[in-house]
């Protein structure tokens, strides 16, 4: 049987013994059935799963062939929270700065307007991008963990002088965008509840949640990290 692999724009993550899929090309969350779930499960732990199951995962573009020389390397999965920026006061954030202001409206205007005009995966690319330019995922030294706590307070409290809806996305987008502009690393997360289904995300730094508290993000399960 050809090699296959999961398709890139999809992750995964099992909460309450079942499956949940993020499509980020299709900016959806979305579960499968029984017998396809299990097929799946199967194939990707053992290799192997009934030939039926298989061109069902491959007609709903869920497993994709693998080219011999892939480089598929697997989601990099965050670390559990044990801190939260917010409750923790780590950081006494001085008066926000007009330039701070200005650059959180801005940021969080572009950012509203991409994922109105944009797909998610689109939205993600472009700022995962800016981020690769700007910063480096082992910056990982006090100093720096510092210099993103106080970046991230600043954000936080422009943020509330911007006279737009807060959103777990956008201004979760918003803050890593913010940040990476000031060459500090943080990362995107996104998890799930499986009953009722819940989605939410939050930047996060190390195992410091940046812009929620750790009680709220513990409910979740990590599906994707950006």
């Amino acid at each position: 049987m050809t090699q296959l692999r999961l398709h890139r724009d999809l992750s995964f993550c099992r909460v309450d013994g079942h499956l949940i899929f993020l499509d980020i090309q299709n900016d959806r969350y979305f579960r499968l059935g029984g017998c396809l779930e299990s097929a799946l499960v199967t194939y990707l732990d053992n290799g192997d799963a009934p030939a039926s199951s298989i061109r069902r995962l491959i007609e709903r573009n869920i497993l994709i062939e693998k080219p011999v020389d892939s480089d598929h390397t697997p989601l990099l999965f965050t670390k559990t929270p044990t801190r939260s920026a917010m409750e923790e006061e780590v950081v006494h954030a001085s008066r926000t700065s007009v330039s701070e202001w200005l650059d959180t409206l801005a940021i969080v205007c572009s950012i509203r307007r991409q994922l109105k005009t944009h797909g998610l995966k689109q939205v993600l690319w472009r700022l995962a991008s800016l981020r690769g330019k700007r910063t480096s995922r082992l910056s990982t030294s006090c100093p720096n963990e510092s210099h993103v706590l106080e970046a991230a307070a600043a954000f936080r409290s422009a943020r509330l002088y911007v006279p737009i809806d807060t959103c777990c996305l956008l201004d979760s987008i918003a803050m890593i965008k913010f940040l990476a502009k000031r060459e500090l690393y943080a990362d995107l997360v996104f998890g799930v509840t499986g009953d009722p289904f819940s989605a939410h995300s939050w930047a996060q730094l190390g195992t410091t949640v940046l812009n929620d508290s750790v009680g709220h993000t513990s409910a979740f399960t990590p599906i994707r990290v950006i």
